[in-house]
């Protein structure tokens, strides 16, 4: 019985730190490219707030009912020249939102969930960044982030204070590919003033956007799993006592 039953525990310890890489929109085609938030030029705006919603579905296919988002990631607009760009002050934020696809309200607060959570804050470097993948732009969240994709959709929210310098070489834009399809399970929401309540912009196109993730398991699997474990630890420990039991009139002798 050791077999299955350490096979069963590193079942559920898997469970607990199921790792992934999950990409929205993923109802949609990479047809687009997009400067905003993040490359927007200062001759474009001098700063932006943005809202992207990230339809539920493409989290819950992954195995998981919960996720602890730890980093975004972007790639390259197909038309975009070289990006390496420092941003002087960003806030990234992150809530559960019950809005839908293509439904964001141009009023940002309304599409807020009530766990809203600063992520990110601070200067960011935008670069191509090692190992050199398909999505090579990163950003690590200085928060964690505690997704449930059964309570509702989920809202990126980004106010970035100070736009970037244009692009002085040919082909003179920066862009982050995006999807532009109606029912793609992607949505956004923009102003060209961050202090703005509403939005200038709302559409359905989004960034293409890969969150890495660790898959939380329901309770009742964790606390299994520590049952699991404790079993474990005490059929070691008694195995232990009674080997060196067996073994105490020998020494005597």
């Amino acid at each position: 019985m050791r077999i299955p039953f350490l096979l069963m525990l590193t079942v559920a310890a898997a469970e607990m730190a199921r790792a992934a890489s999950i990409g929205t929109p993923g109802g949609g085609p990479l047809n687009s490219e997009s400067s905003v938030p993040f490359l927007v030029p200062t001759n474009g705006a001098p700063s932006v707030r943005y809202q992207q919603l990230c339809s539920a579905l493409d989290f819950s296919h992954h195995g998981s009912p919960q996720y602890l988002i730890t980093r975004i990631s972007f790639t390259y607009g197909p038309t975009s020249g070289g990006i390496d760009v420092v941003l002087p002050n960003v806030q990234i934020w992150f809530s559960t939102t019950l809005r839908q696809v293509d439904s964001l309200s141009p009023v940002f607060a309304d599409n807020i969930g009530p766990n809203n959570t600063l992520v990110y804050s601070g200067p960011l470097h935008l670069f191509w960044q090692q190992p050199i993948g398909a999505f090579g732009f990163h950003i690590p969240l200085q928060q964690a982030f505690l997704y449930d994709w059964r309570a509702g959709n989920l809202l990126m929210d980004v106010r970035n204070y100070q736009t970037v310098p244009p692009l002085n070489v040919p082909p003179y834009a920066r862009s982050f590919a995006a999807s532009y399809t109606l029912g793609d399970r992607g949505s956004s929401a923009a102003a060209w003033d961050v202090d703005s309540l509403t939005a200038t912009i709302v559409d359905t196109e989004a960034l293409h956007t890969v969150f890495t993730a660790t898959g939380v398991p329901e309770p009742a699997s964790a606390f299994l799993f520590l049952v699991g474990l404790s079993a474990l630890a005490l059929r070691t420990w008694t195995r232990r006592a009674r080997v060196q039991s067996s073994l105490a009139p020998a020494r005597t002798q």
